[in-house]
């Protein structure tokens, strides 16, 4: 599959213009590059560096943790001080317009060096470009994913998901549990969440083509737990999908070197509530990810995975379902919720990973001796998101962990 990369320019402008601040450990000397001069020289797929204006200076972010949310204009970046405080870093009001009218945040600067030690979270409703007119070194972490438990998606995920969405889980009924969700389409297709007795699981979603730059989408929710739940369950709980992974493109104009990690996982799908015989949640699909430069070197990894689903849960006090797995940074699958705390409730399914683009279905439930009463069924894992390599200078280090694989621009 190929990706368009086409982008208009929605803003552009000297540094005031763009409204970004001096940044972290900036350079105190002049921008050291003539922008209008070098662009004429430098033609990225997609994109049209003169008019991007005048980057801001070298951003260097030491060791620590940093928030670059892209919900207004081009994206804020802010360090978690003490206390769990923001000091805002920079801004800029650079946005572009891709070929289907969606928009994406634009950061230009003259470089980008991610510190071992920092850890630099993507998120917000707009997918990320960082376009450095040097260099990028990430011997840090960046980390436009999703997770289980927190509010906050990775950067563009969730948007125009209609032919990645999950289906929901079958509502119980009167006397029995609900089916967990299926797990969310992006690369591949998501799983199929798994049955509850007569009730069935939600069906995964589907694969779609990379046209644009756009994250992945959420899993689907279980069924609702209907008459057999109780406190602190209710009959219309239900068990939530996990968000899909966020989507970043780094474009550089001499090089990108990746020694530590750049990640847009998928969450996991949550496990069913106590009591309430749920399915669990679907998993989340994994992100985007896209890498251009002259030389590109890849040693740490560089992960799109998908997110497991959540496990089912039976009726009987103490026998909550578990959650699924985040998207791992690594070559191996995120893991479904395993069985119920007392073993009623199935596991969900594991998202996917390395070569295997598609979620795993969540597992049915099926009565035994042990387990005569109704439960949920699992929730189903999440899709793999894309990694896309543009680059005539390309190599991946033996430790490096790709996954899925990149495909060539």
């Amino acid at each position: 599959m190929r990706s368009a990369w086409t982008l208009a320019l929605a803003a552009c402008g000297c540094r005031g213009v763009l409204g970004i601040q001096q940044p972290i450990d900036a350079t105190d000397s002049a921008i050291l590059i003539d922008a209008p001069a070098a662009c004429t020289f430098w033609h990225p797929q997609g994109v049209d560096p003169c008019a991007l204006g005048v980057p801001a200076r070298a951003l260097t972010l030491g060791a620590g943790q940093y928030i670059y949310d892209t919900t207004t204009a081009g994206g804020k970046l802010s360090e978690v001080e003490p206390g769990n405080t923001m000091r805002a870093i920079l801004s800029s009001e650079l946005t572009a317009m891709q070929s289907d009218g969606s928009a994406i945040a634009v950061l230009s600067v003259e470089s980008l060096t991610v510190a071992a030690g920092a850890t630099v979270r993507v998120v917000g409703v707009k997918p990320l470009l960082v376009v450095a007119w040097s260099t990028i070194q990430i011997d840090g972490a960046i980390d436009a994913g999703s997770h289980a438990g927190d509010v906050r998606w990775g950067a563009g995920a969730n948007q125009a998901c209609a032919p990645a969405a999950a289906m929901k889980g079958g509502d119980a009924p009167d006397t029995g549990g609900s089916g967990g969700g299926g797990g969310a389409g992006h690369h591949g297709v998501g799983g199929t969440g798994g049955a509850a007795d007569v009730t069935a699981g939600g069906s995964g979603g589907g694969s779609v083509s990379a046209l644009v730059l756009r994250g992945g989408c959420t899993g689907a929710d279980s069924g609702a737990a209907g008459l057999v739940a109780q406190s602190p369950s209710t009959r219309s709980t239900t068990s939530a999908g996990g968000g899909g992974g966020g989507a970043i493109r780094l474009l550089a104009h001499d090089s990108i070197d990746i020694a530590g990690s750049l990640s847009a996982g998928g969450a996991g799908g949550a496990g069913a509530l106590e009591r309430s015989a749920c399915g669990g949640g679907g998993g989340g699909s994994g992100g985007y990810i896209a890498l251009d430069a002259p030389a590109l070197k890849i040693s740490g990894a560089v992960a799109a995975n998908g997110g497991g689903g959540g496990g089912g849960g039976g009726p009987a006090d103490g026998d909550p379902g578990r959650a699924g797995g985040d998207g791992r940074l690594d070559l191996r699958p995120a893991l479904g919720g395993g069985p119920s705390v007392l073993g009623c409730g199935p596991p969900g399914g594991d998202g996917a990973a390395e070569t295997g683009l598609d979620g795993k279905p969540g597992i049915a439930f099926v009565p035994t001796q042990m387990c005569p009463k109704v439960a949920g069924g699992g929730g189903g894992g999440g899709s793999s998101g894309f990694i896309f390599v543009a680059s005539p200078a390309f190599t991946a280090a033996p430790t490096s962990k790709i996954s899925p694989p990149a495909a060539m621009q």
